[in-house]
């Protein structure tokens, strides 16, 4: 069954709802190719077959967290559309901080922590022709109400009901993060680096962290120098060079 909510603003001008899917992002990216505007947002109470990054599964049992994904349509250069994964973990951390009391850390690219768990994931997906960025399809999953978790992720993952006690309903968090969203996302296609400015700010690992990154290439460990105009993180290795890194995974080593 589908409802459809009217919400102020650009994002979630148009909210559709579903009681399961297989993937938010993916009806979206549908939407986005049979020409659906920029804002419309899509959410299941639950997902059978929901994923984050690198393909990984992204367990969404139903009603237990908010499952949203967006069409949007930024007029970005391809190569800049990283700063798109980066606006979002800004709006989340920001939603989860001021509105919450939670203390969010951003941890690059795509994660929202708090107290050095997992919280919140971020899948921007993008769909690129004739080297023009046709749309961006926006996904975030964020753990409202689990009072616990499989035992392979029990010690990585957390809900807002753990950290507050608070039993959060997805239309209780859903405006206070589309006026966050909606804000961050005009930034970054008007001036993004206010965006990596803002995530450095939330982020205890974009600056002066020990991290292992996995790549294709293999293993480096490296100190994080912050992030890059490009949305890139800026690592120095044990030789002195800096570079930038556009994907792979990145462990905290905090030690």
């Amino acid at each position: 069954m589908v409802k459809k909510t009217p919400t102020a603003g650009r994002m979630g001008s148009k909210l559709l709802r579903y009681e399961s899917l297989s993937s938010t992002n993916d009806l979206a990216r549908e939407m986005a190719e049979a020409g659906a505007e920029e804002g419309l947002a899509i959410i299941a109470e639950a997902q059978t077959a929901g994923r984050g990054r690198m393909g990984r599964e992204w367990r969404s049992p139903r009603g237990e967290g908010l499952y949203l994904s967006l069409v949007l349509r930024p007029d970005l250069d391809p190569r800049s559309s990283s700063i798109i994964t980066l606006c979002a973990a800004v709006a989340v951390a920001e939603t989860l901080s001021f509105d919450l009391g939670l203390p969010a850390d951003i941890k690059w690219p795509n994660d929202v922590l708090v107290r050095g768990r997992k919280i919140c994931g971020i899948l921007a997906e993008s769909s690129i022709e004739s080297d023009r960025l046709q749309h961006v399809i926006l996904g975030v999953g964020i753990n409202l109400s689990q009072a616990e978790f499989p035992e392979d992720i029990r010690q990585a993952a957390t809900s807002i009901f753990i950290e507050s006690g608070k039993t959060l309903a997805c239309d209780d968090l859903l405006p206070l993060l589309f006026e966050r969203l909606d804000h961050w996302y005009r930034t970054a296609v008007s001036t993004p680096a206010r965006v990596i400015s803002r995530c450095e700010e939330l982020s205890s690992s974009a600056r002066s962290c020990r991290v292992r990154i996995s790549t294709a290439e293999g293993e480096v460990e490296a100190v994080t120098r912050g992030i890059a105009p490009s949305g890139a993180l800026v690592i120095e290795t044990p030789t002195g060079a800096t570079h930038e890194v556009f994907s792979g995974e990145v462990t905290l080593r905090r030690e």
